[in-house]
C-alpha cells in the first residue's frame, strides 16, 4: 500500500511541476519576454519600439528600419521554440541586453549610478 501511495505522489508531483511535459511549449511566456526585451533591443539599435516578431527570419520588426535578430536556436521551422530551453535562452538574452544598457548608461551618463 505504501508503495502505491509513493508512486502516486511521484506521478502527481511530476504533473504539477510540469516535469512530465519537458517538451511543453509556453507561448505566452515566450512572447511576454520577447515584448519586454524586444523593445530594449530595438531601442539599443536606435530603431524605435518593437512592432512585431518575425519567426520566419527570427528577427524583431522595429518601428524604425532595424530588424534585430532573436537569439540563436530560438526559431526553427518558421516558428518560435518556446520550450523551457527557449524561455531560458530569452531570459539570458534579456540579461545581456540589460547589461549592455547598464554599461552604456554608466559610460555616457555622468549622473547614472556606477553600481
Amino acid at each position: 500500500m505504501q508503495l502505491v501511495v509513493f508512486a502516486v505522489v511521484l506521478i502527481l508531483s511530476s504533473f504539477l511541476s510540469e516535469g512530465f511535459l519537458s517538451g511543453a511549449e509556453f507561448i505566452g511566456n515566450c512572447l511576454d519576454i520577447i515584448e519586454v526585451h524586444g523593445n530594449l533591443s530595438c531601442a539599443l539599435e536606435g530603431s524605435g519600439d518593437l512592432q512585431n516578431v518575425d519567426p520566419m527570419s527570427c528577427t524583431l520588426e522595429c518601428s524604425g528600419n532595424g530588424r534585430p535578430k532573436l537569439p540563436n536556436g530560438l526559431c526553427s521551422n518558421n516558428d518560435l521554440n518556446c520550450t523551457r530551453v527557449g524561455i531560458e535562452t530569452l531570459r539570458n538574452w534579456g540579461q545581456y541586453l540589460e547589461n549592455t544598457l547598464h554599461k552604456l548608461l554608466t559610460r555616457w551618463c555622468p549622473c547614472y549610478p556606477k553600481k
